[in-house]
């Protein structure tokens, strides 16, 4: 099992944020997280990515439990992340970052031009961080995460304010990186990109999963020709229930 999450359930004081969250993966996919703002997509990604605790329920990843402390950091040498506003040394050049990132994981210079093939960064190696534009940013941010080669991909909104150029570009990268056998999951509002990219997706609202599956599926269960029909189906009920 890859991924395994059973009666998940996370509050901040009185406010429950998750609620029996429950879902596995067996196999390599790219999974999108969905839901309107403020529902737990966000909290539920970080406590896959090990960045925060919960109150009951079980979360395995790559077979171990992430309870234990030892698993923790067992884990970290295997998954990858990369946040919305993922901060980076913007007076540094490409070829610097990749450099210090790899020191980090004691990643060999072999490793390091695989990457840089991977990613396409040869004609922007040079150039200083802050002078990219954001889809290189993001492209910079999803190659730092890919050096350890990572089993399993942790994206927060990835594509969040790029142009449609960048963003096809990432997906790319994103695709490319789920080809070579790695778990992709990730959060985002662009239900167009769920529809073209994703092979499963989780729908949560107010703290709890509301639907599930894959995205053709979905459509044919709401008797929706876009996804973005469906996803509003199953929110709008939701609501009004």
């Amino acid at each position: 099992m890859i991924v395994e999450v059973n009666e998940l359930n996370k509050s901040y004081g009185p406010k429950h944020v998750l609620n029996n969250i429950s879902f596995q993966f067996e196999e390599n996919q790219i999974v999108a997280i969905l839901g309107p703002n403020g529902v737990g997509k966000t909290t539920l990604l970080e406590v896959l990515m090990t960045l925060t605790s919960w109150d009951t329920g079980r979360v395995e990843i790559l077979g171990k439990n992430l309870k234990k402390q030892g698993d923790i950091h067992a884990l970290r040498k295997q998954i990858g992340v990369v946040f919305q506003d993922g901060g980076m040394y913007a007076y540094l050049k490409i070829k610097e970052i990749l450099d210090l990132f790899a020191s980090f994981h004691d990643v060999s210079e072999n490793q390091i031009h695989e990457i840089i093939e991977l990613f396409s960064l040869e004609s922007h190696l040079n150039i200083k961080f802050d002078k990219l534009s954001g889809g290189w940013k993001k492209r910079i941010l999803l190659a730092c995460a890919f050096l350890n080669k990572p089993e399993v991909l942790f994206l927060d909104e990835p594509t969040t304010g790029l142009d449609p150029q960048a963003t096809e570009d990432l997906w790319e990268a994103i695709r490319q990186a789920n080809r070579q056998d790695v778990m992709v999951m990730l959060s985002t509002h662009s239900l167009e990109e769920v529809d073209m990219y994703a092979d499963y997706c989780i729908i949560l609202n107010d703290g709890e999963i509301v639907e599930q599956g894959k995205p053709k599926e979905l459509k044919e269960r709401y008797d929706a020709t876009y996804f973005k029909e469906a996803y509003f189906s199953i929110v709008n009920k939701k609501v009004s229930s």
